[in-house]
């Protein structure tokens, strides 16, 4: 490192804050005096203030880092840049210049793709051309140059190595410095176009689907906002675990929601959901009776059906029947005119506006009828007076009225038929909906209780499954609770009948955990967004959930996207855990069958450092519990901020929680119903650690009794090693399981 050009840099540096200090002023200022022109305008005035007050906020985000990288590129025709990039672009108020340009802005990816020499970098308005002179990484902590690294390939860059040796904490970082060219590709990736990306444990699958969040809103900011966008998280847990990076990012306001959450904003209603992960450890466990339950064949069986594209097509088919048989079954007269046939009112229901909600159809066939009625209102008028002439003869013929009563009589046919006449001109809206309100109408709910109890059995060819599947789902329906199996169809019929409760359209969905979902989820989701916008992220080898998710891209592709409008990627490279972890986590995963390892990407490890695996054998589980307490205390003093305990199930970790906070009261045990985590010292079931890291993890009991070679166990326990950043410990009483050797 040059001396003379670290002075230059830090001189760089000073200037940079200097004048950000002053647009801060500057901002504060013009937030102080806002225009007086707007003070009748309290909506203007009031986006005023807010655009003010985030970009102050915006400044004092960056101020302690306001920049990363410099980039000299001088364009073909042009002059030399120096082009310095941070996380959000700052412009001179003065000048109009870039100070600082975005990650996101186009000319940043010469950054991450670009190398020293001939480049370019695709603009709005077409590719650039020109040479890159320079690439330099800084190392800024509170507005203080460190030091300057100058870098061609990205690969090896000092700056991803000092980011991997920082320790876990309760939030999920940016890494806009440290994007590699695998990541680059997947955040800058054509938003018309799905996105499907298997990556390995540690690959920054979910920190990618955030930064590509930001990167599509920074780009297409004048087409969509922020509500627009969607990303989908397997829980509440998960959700808040990632609450940090967004607005990290300069990015609010997109719907972060679990798949339930999802259900809840259609339906506008709170559903009784039960915990998915209860069936996952009855099947693990095989905690069955064949009365109540049905053996755990079965029960994998109906949730594979229910998750697929095949039990969408039996709803799709209940719907046909439900649509053919939802109009009254009779023509629309008014007044004895007849305004419309039924067969017309059904053609324009089920053929003309096919592609709408039943809902949204109703609403169109009622203006034909209102056009109708208002197109034949003489012919009806002229009924009205034809009839009420027919009344007035008839009663004038009848010799048993006084000529009293006849003229009675006769001013309130009069009065009733005037009453008619002038409802037809007003009141057209009643008279057109009394004929719409003989449908027997039914909410979501009772529609697939309608489905499962009338309709599903007969259209399911396996019997025995069929008969499960009908049995279980309404004994769970007659108590008020729905299976996460079961929200993909209400979903569905929900909104194929209803329409959406949601107001903002969106645009864009980001899937992660995606094997954990299957067909029919992805179908309801694509039903909704009318589009493939997409990024779907995911493992097939962290599959926990497969007997109800993904377990084969490829059919998923061709199922879901069989016009090939989709792309498939992998990420191959680990950031997380180190070589030693990584080869006895992939030792485990080759223990699958030959039939589950076809789609499997082994990780390649980025991080080496060394002692990382610690195995050993105990007498007893208290003696592991002994062992767990010493290791969280050499931890602690070395200052990892982040140590878990893995427990197979939520049983094993009440064991274990009950046996350690005597010796330990600040351990915390994870569970489904949790929405918040907290780095420090925690208890986790090995399916709610999927997504999350830890600086150590200790495995608790991984005895050939507990962990068996079945496809289940050896995932669970692929996710519960490859958590681990730095130390993983694993003890074991007895023998230990054969997928660990």
């Amino acid at each position: 490192m040059d001396e003379k050009e670290f002075l230059r840099e830090k001189e760089k540096l000073k200037q940079v804050c200097q004048k950000l200090d002053t647009e801060e002023k500057e901002l504060e200022n013009n937030l102080a005096k806002t225009d007086s022109s707007y003070e009748k305008d309290s909506y203007v005035r009031a986006h005023l203030v807010y655009l003010g007050h985030k970009k102050i906020m915006d400044l004092r985000k960056i101020k302690t880092k306001p920049y990363f990288a410099r980039i000299d590129f001088k364009a073909n025709g042009e002059e030399k840049e120096q082009l310095y990039i941070g996380k959000l672009s700052i412009i001179d108020s003065q000048t109009q210049e870039p100070i600082i340009i975005d990650w996101r802005a186009p000319i940043s990816n010469l950054y991450y793709d670009g190398r020293i020499g001939k480049s370019h970098y695709k603009s709005p308005g077409g590719n650039v051309e020109g040479e890159i002179s320079l690439k330099r990484q800084y190392f800024i902590e509170n507005q203080i140059l460190e030091k300057y690294s100058d870098i061609d390939l990205k690969a090896n860059d000092e700056l991803l190595q000092v980011a991997l040796e920082e320790k876990a904490d309760d939030r999920l970082k940016n890494i806009v410095a440290t994007i590699q060219g695998e990541q680059n590709n997947i955040i800058r990736a054509d938003m018309n176009k799905a996105l499907i990306v298997q990556g390995v444990a540690g690959s920054g699958k979910t920190t990618i689907a955030l930064h590509r969040i930001a990167y599509l809103i920074y780009n297409w900011d004048k087409e969509f906002d922020p509500e627009n966008f969607m990303i989908i998280a397997p829980n509440k847990f998960f959700l808040n675990y990632i609450s940090g990076v967004l607005p990290d990012l300069g990015v609010e306001n997109v719907k972060q929601y679990t798949f339930e959450d999802l259900a809840y904003e259609i339906i506008g209603k709170k559903l009784k959901i039960s915990d998915s992960n209860e069936k996952l450890v009855t099947i693990v466990n095989k905690e069955f009776d064949d009365i109540n339950h049905g053996d755990v064949d079965t029960i994998i069986a109906e949730s594979k059906l229910k998750s697929s594209i095949e039990f969408k097509n039996v709803v799709d088919g209940y719907l046909k029947c439900l649509e053919e048989n939802y109009l009254p079954k009779e023509d629309f007269i008014l007044e004895n005119v007849r305004i419309m046939r039924y067969d017309n009112i059904k053609k324009l229901f089920c053929d003309t506006y096919k592609d709408l909600d039943f809902e949204k159809r109703i609403n169109e066939v009622k203006k034909h009828i209102f056009s109708k009625i208002k197109n034949n209102k003489d012919v009806i008028e002229k009924t009205i007076i034809q009839k009420r002439t027919f009344k007035i003869n008839k009663m004038l013929k009848d010799d048993s009225l006084s000529e009293e009563e006849k003229r009675q009589k006769r001013i309130e046919i009069f009065e009733e038929s005037e009453d008619v006449l002038k409802k037809l001109d007003k009141d057209n809206m009643n008279i057109v909906n009394f004929y719409f309100n003989k449908i027997n109408k039914k909410d979501c709910l009772e529609l697939y209780k309608d489905f499962i109890n009338n309709y599903v059995f007969d259209h399911i060819d396996n019997e025995i499954i069929g008969s499960y599947l009908v049995r279980n789902t309404m004994k769970n329906l007659n108590n008020g609770e729905i299976t996460f199996e079961d929200l993909a169809p209400i979903i569905y019929i929900h909104y194929k009948v209803f329409g959406t409760k949601v107001k903002t359209a969106l645009r864009h969905v980001i899937v992660d955990e995606a094997q954990d979902y299957g067909e029919f989820q992805f179908s309801v989701l694509k039903t909704i967004l009318k589009s493939n916008s997409m990024t779907i992220l995911g493992d097939i080898a962290q599959g926990v959930h497969s007997y109800r998710g993904i377990e084969n891209w490829k059919k998923f592709m061709d199922v879901e996207f069989p016009d090939g409008n989709v792309t498939y990627t992998t990420l191959e490279k680990t950031y997380r855990t180190t070589k030693d972890i990584m080869k006895k986590a992939n030792e485990v995963i080759d223990k699958l069958p030959e039939y589950e390892k076809q789609y499997i990407i082994k990780g390649e490890p980025v991080v080496n450092r060394p002692d990382s695996i610690y195995i050993d054998k105990k007498e007893s589980e208290e003696e592991i519990i002994n062992s767990i307490h010493l290791k969280i205390k050499e931890y602690l003093e070395k200052g990892y901020k982040s140590i878990a305990i893995i427990g197979k199930d939520i049983d094993e970790c009440k064991y274990i929680k009950k046996k350690l906070e005597k010796l330990n009261k600040d351990v915390k045990l994870i569970q489904s119903k949790d929405s918040e985590y907290n780095a420090g010292i925690s208890i986790v079931p090995s399916y709610l650690a999927k997504g999350l890291e830890f600086d150590c993890v200790m495995l608790f009991n991984v005895n050939d009794e507990k962990y068996k070679n079945t496809v289940l166990d050896i995932k669970l326990l692929y996710v519960a090693i490859t958590r681990a950043m730095s130390k993983l410990d694993v003890f074991y009483v007895g023998n230990i399981s054969e997928i660990m050797k």
